[in-house]
């Protein structure tokens, strides 16, 4: 019979918790011009990409919609409300 070795298991480090998706908040919260739409994505962390849609260009009837402005944010929910700061890099 062979013997078999038993290694001690580590315990699984605490899961962190999930970060709060922002998105909605953070959509409904920023400036837009008339006919735009924004739509906000989690990204990772506290960052969320957001984009402004509106109507395309009327020489191009394929694009209905177009993305005008996009940024990245960073965006923390405080007892104010949220803090966002773009944080989009130069030239993007």
């Amino acid at each position: 019979m062979s013997e078999k070795t038993m290694t001690p298991q580590t315990p699984a480090p605490p899961a962190r918790p999930l970060p709060m998706d922002l998105s909605k908040e953070i959509a409904a919260a920023l400036q837009k011009e008339p006919g735009e739409t924004v739509k906000c994505v989690h990204v990772f962390g506290d960052n969320y990409r957001c984009n402004w849609w509106g109507p395309g260009e009327l020489r191009t009837p394929v694009l209905a919609q177009r993305v005008r402005r996009s940024r990245l944010l960073k965006v923390t929910k405080t007892a104010d409300g949220l803090a966002m700061e773009d944080i989009t890099r130069a030239g993007a």
